[in-house]
């Protein structure tokens, strides 16, 4: 199936123009773009196996070919629990998925649960300010991609280069569904509700090594994706050059094994490259002008314009997943449809 494209600018559903609505967004947008489709784009060809409780309830979604679930329970405004399985035979009473190979987290028994943080996801920091968040899916039938960006203030061009903490720490990205190597994951985790990584704390199900299912019972190995990158407290400078020839990477994960397991590469996460050079001092539109993508709205851009899907000079599309604080060390991130990582 083609990559399917959905974004903000052409969404045809509702969403909750306030804080704190983590999960119901999450639950508005992926049922609409993935099982529904959205803005004249068809479905992604996923179903919608389970919703109940509405935007502080519990959803599950599965891939065209049924062969893995994810599960979605609200926790909080800002805090979303998520649980994958294999098999999907209900929902228990706290809010993981019951079936074959169950896990949320990397301990066995849903010990230490996944946890999707976000204060602000895809929309305005207040009902009352009139500011919108932007975003980009990318998906198939077995994966789905997303990334937002959102800044503190209504701000455009140049008055977007500000290191004030609330402009630099909205946005991230996040993707569920299989890996390059036909892996199901959840990837996208922080303890901390501003920003979100699809390289922190991936969620696998299988050993590597072999490419069996997991026990629910068992703790898993370590799994890391992703590299860290230059930064510092928070974006502090502008850019007036172009990257030439910046190598975008894949971010692969990796299961490093234990005495019982091996360890070994579990694919890169689709949709996803990461820009390990790029320095996340980088006021967050300059990001786009020293890869080449900022194009002719720089000067009238938006926190809502970062996410947008540009074409790069590859003849692929990008879209930039803000990450311009010293929060986090990882390297900056874009959504593409670059087929090196489909």
């Amino acid at each position: 199936m083609a990559i399917r494209t959905y974004t903000h600018e052409t969404f045809s559903g509702s969403v909750l123009y306030s804080v704190n609505n983590l999960q119901g967004n999450l639950r508005r947008v992926i049922a609409e773009c993935l099982v529904n489709g959205s803005g004249g784009e068809l479905a992604a060809g996923w179903h919608l196996e389970y919703d109940v409780g509405g935007d502080t309830g519990t959803f599950v979604v599965s891939n065209a070919a049924r062969d893995f679930f994810v599960c979605f329970n609200y926790v909080n405004g800002t805090t979303t629990k998520v649980s994958l399985a294999a098999s999907f035979e209900g929902v228990d009473s706290g809010g993981f998925i019951v079936g074959e190979a169950a896990r949320s987290g990397r301990e066995g028994g849903f010990a230490s649960p996944h946890l999707l943080n976000a204060q602000n996801f895809l929309v305005a920091t207040s009902s009352s300010s009139g500011r919108q968040g932007g975003w980009s899916i990318l998906a198939d039938e077995d994966s789905c991609a997303i990334v937002w960006s959102i800044g503190s203030s209504e701000l455009v061009g140049a008055a977007m280069d500000t290191s004030a903490s609330g402009m630099v720490r909205y946005g991230g990205g996040l993707s569920f569904g299989k890996t390059t190597a036909g892996y199901p994951h959840v990837s996208g985790h922080m303890l901390t509700n501003y920003q979100i990584h699809p390289a922190v704390g991936v969620m696998v199900m299988h050993y590597a090594a072999s490419g069996l299912l997991a026990p629910s019972a068992d703790t898993m190995p370590v799994v890391g994706a992703g590299v860290d990158a230059a930064h510092s407290g928070g974006a502090n400078t502008g850019a007036d050059f172009v990257y030439e020839d910046l190598l975008l990477t894949p971010i692969e994960v990796y299961q490093q094994g234990n005495a019982a397991v091996g360890a070994a590469s579990l694919g890169a996460i689709r949709g996803f490259v990461q820009a390990p050079h790029v320095d996340l001092r980088l006021y967050p539109r300059h990001i786009l002008n020293a890869l080449g993508m900022a194009g002719a709205d720089f000067d009238t851009m938006r926190y809502q314009d970062l996410s947008k899907l540009r074409v790069g000079d590859d003849g692929y599309r990008y879209a930039y997943g803000k990450q311009t604080s010293g929060m986090t060390a990882q390297a900056q991130m874009f959504l593409t449809d670059n087929p090196a990582v489909w």
